[in-house]
């Protein structure tokens, strides 16, 4: 009497099982979204010695405070809307 475990074991290994899975690794986006994180990037990156060359120079007073609050603040705002349509670029894209 003929083994048919070992038949189908066969035929089993003889068909080709491998799945291939594609991750979704593109990031799309309604701009590039490589373009806008360098950009975002660059414009972080200005703001942020703006505000550190405005700090030192209040510290050794060749500036008023009340300019560097203002630095500060438009940092932050300007880092924030950034950061932001960044997100959303790589969200709705």
């Amino acid at each position: 009497m003929p083994d048919y475990r070992f038949d189908i074991i066969g035929q089993m290994q003889d068909e080709q099982t491998d799945v291939v899975v594609k991750l979704k690794t593109d990031r799309r986006g309604i701009v590039n979204p490589q373009i806008v994180r360098w950009i975002a990037f660059t414009v972080i990156t200005i703001s942020l010695v703006a505000c550190t060359v405005l700090c030192i120079l209040a510290i050794w007073k060749f500036t008023e405070s009340d300019a560097v609050w203002r630095a500060i603040a438009t940092f932050i705002v300007v880092s924030i809307a950034t950061a932001i349509f960044a997100l959303v670029n790589e969200k709705l894209g």
